[in-house]
C-alpha cells in the first residue's frame, strides 16, 4: 500500500476528497462564490479543477474539464489556462494546458459535461505529482497559488466568435457601465465615425480574449440587436426577426408583387430594417418580369453599426439604402441621424419621396418595427425619440395610450405617409391588439 501522508484516503465520496484538498491548500471554497462555479468542481486562480476519486480514463475526464472551459467562453467567462486533473485515492495531480486543446475548447457542446465522452483522445500532460510528497505538494501550491505574472499564465485568451460574442458583450456591459455598442464593437473602417473596439484591441479584457481580425462586423449579423448596451436596446426596441418567420413573411411579399398593376414600378420599403434578415430571404425571389424582389427593396436602419452590417450584406443587392453611403452618415451618438424614420426629414427624404409621389409606382411596406412603450419607462428618463415629429403629428388625431408604443408610431405613419393606392400593401409583424384596440387604420 503506497503512502499517502496525512490524507484520509481511500475516501469515501468526492465531495470528502475535494474539501479536504481544498483545505489543505488553503483555497477558501466556503467564503469565495467564484470557486465553486459553473457545475466545476472548482476553478482558482488560472485553473480549473476536475476531481475523481479514481482516474481510470484521462482521455474522458480531460474532455469533461474542456467543455466545462467550452462553456465558460460562450457565457463571456475567463478561460483559465491550467487543467488540474485530480485523482484524490492515488493523491495524484495531471497537469494539462488550456492552450494545447484550443480547437476542443472553442466548439460548442451540448448535454452533461460528463456523458458523452468517449471518443476524445488527449495528448500527453504537462506535468505529473504525488501531492502526498513534501516536494511535489509544493509544486501543486505554486500552480494553485503562485502569482501569475504573465496573463498567459492565468487565462487561454480565447477567440471571438458568433457562439461567445453576446456572453463577452453582455460581460463587458456589466463591468463598463457607460459603455456602448461601439465601444466593444468598433472598427476604423467608416468615414463618418472610427472606433477600435474592444474585441479588436482588447483593453478591458486583454490576456483573457485575442484581438478579432475580421474586417468587418459581417460575421455577428444576426446577433447585432443582441450586443446593444442596455440602455440602447430599450431605447431602440431591439430584436430581430427569426429566419422561419422572414421566410414565410416573403410569400406574403410575393403576394403583393403579384398585386402591383401592369405598368408600374414598385418599391418594397423597410424602415427599420436591421441587418436585414426580412430582405434575405427574398433573395432568389423574382418577380414576373425576371427581376429579384430584393432588387426593389428600400432599406433603413437607425443604429450606425446595424447600418454598417447592412450594407455589407445587401446593399449591393437592394434598389437604395438610407442614406446611400457611409459618406452620408450623419452620426449621432451611436445612431444614423438622418435614418431615424420618424423624422420629419426622413418622411421628406428625396430618395423615398420620388417613389411615394410617383402614381405609376407601387408601395410595399415590409416592416418588424420595435416594439417599446415610453410609458413603461420606469426609470423616469425619457426617450430620445419621445418627442419625435412623427408622435406630434400623431397626437393631433389620436389621444391615449396608442401613441404610447413605438410599433404604433411605424404603423400609423406607414398608412399617413406611404400608403396611397389600393394596390398598395403593408407586410407587418404586429401583435393583433394594435388593430383590434386601437384602430389605427
Amino acid at each position: 500500500m503506497s503512502n499517502h501522508g496525512n490524507f484520509n484516503v481511500p475516501y469515501e465520496t468526492e465531495r470528502e476528497g475535494q474539501m479536504e484538498f481544498f483545505d489543505n491548500y488553503g483555497i477558501p471554497y466556503n467564503d469565495d462564490a467564484s470557486i465553486l462555479v459553473d457545475n466545476t468542481d472548482g476553478v482558482y486562480n488560472g485553473n480549473i479543477l476536475e476531481f475523481k476519486l479514481s482516474i481510470n480514463n484521462l482521455n474522458k475526464v480531460l474532455f469533461q474539464a474542456i467543455k466545462y472551459l467550452s462553456r465558460m467562453r460562450v457565457k463571456g467567462e475567463s478561460v483559465p489556462a491550467t487543467i488540474l486533473l485530480i485523482d484524490l485515492n492515488a493523491t495524484t495531480v495531471y497537469v494539462y494546458k488550456s492552450e494545447n486543446y484550443r480547437e476542443a475548447i472553442q466548439k460548442v457542446y451540448t448535454g452533461a459535461a460528463s456523458k458523452d465522452n468517449e471518443g476524445f483522445v488527449a495528448g500527453s500532460y504537462d506535468l505529473t505529482l504525488d501531492y502526498s510528497d513534501m516536494v511535489q505538494s509544493s509544486q501543486v501550491k505554486r500552480i494553485l497559488k503562485g502569482k501569475k505574472v504573465d496573463p498567459d499564465e492565468m487565462y487561454m485568451p480565447i477567440d471571438i466568435d458568433e457562439n461567445c460574442i453576446v456572453g463577452w458583450a453582455e460581460r463587458y456591459y456589466r463591468e463598463k457601465p457607460t459603455a456602448s455598442k461601439g465601444d466593444f464593437l468598433g472598427d476604423d473602417s467608416g468615414t463618418a465615425i472610427k472606433v477600435t473596439g474592444e474585441i479588436r484591441d482588447p483593453r478591458h479584457f486583454k490576456g483573457m480574449i485575442r484581438p478579432y481580425l475580421g474586417k468587418s462586423n459581417e460575421k455577428f449579423k444576426y446577433l447585432m440587436d443582441c450586443l446593444n448596451d442596455r440602455l440602447s436596446k430599450k431605447d431602440l426596441g431591439a430584436f430581430y426577426t427569426p429566419i422561419p418567420y422572414a421566410k414565410k413573411a416573403a410569400e406574403l411579399v410575393q403576394m403583393a408583387v403579384d398585386r402591383v398593376p401592369d405598368g408600374n414600378d414598385y418599391i418594397i420599403l423597410d424602415r427599420c430594417a436591421g441587418t436585414g434578415n426580412l430582405e434575405a430571404a427574398l433573395i432568389g425571389s423574382t418577380d414576373k418580369n425576371g427581376d429579384e424582389l430584393i432588387e426593389h427593396c428600400v432599406v433603413s436602419t437607425y443604429e450606425y453599426y446595424e447600418y454598417k452590417v447592412l450594407s455589407e450584406r445587401i446593399g449591393d443587392k437592394v434598389r437604395d439604402i438610407i442614406p446611400p453611403s457611409e459618406a452620408n452618415v450623419i452620426y449621432e451618438n451611436g445612431k444614423v441621424a438622418n435614418a431615424d424614420a420618424m423624422s420629419e426629414d426622413f418622411i421628406n427624404n428625396p430618395i423615398i419621396r420620388q417613389y411615394v409621389d410617383d402614381d405609376k409606382c407601387t408601395i410595399i411596406l415590409f416592416e418588424n418595427p420595435p416594439y417599446r412603450d415610453i410609458s413603461s419607462n420606469s426609470n423616469g428618463r425619457a426617450t430620445t425619440q419621445t418627442n419625435n415629429y412623427v408622435v406630434t403629428e400623431m397626437k393631433k388625431e389620436l389621444r391615449g395610450n396608442v401613441t404610447n408604443d413605438m410599433s404604433n408610431w411605424f404603423i400609423w405613419s406607414g398608412f399617413k405617409y406611404y400608403l396611397r393606392q389600393e394596390t398598395d400593401s403593408y407586410i407587418l409583424f404586429s401583435p393583433i391588439k394594435y388593430w383590434k384596440t386601437h384602430h389605427l387604420v
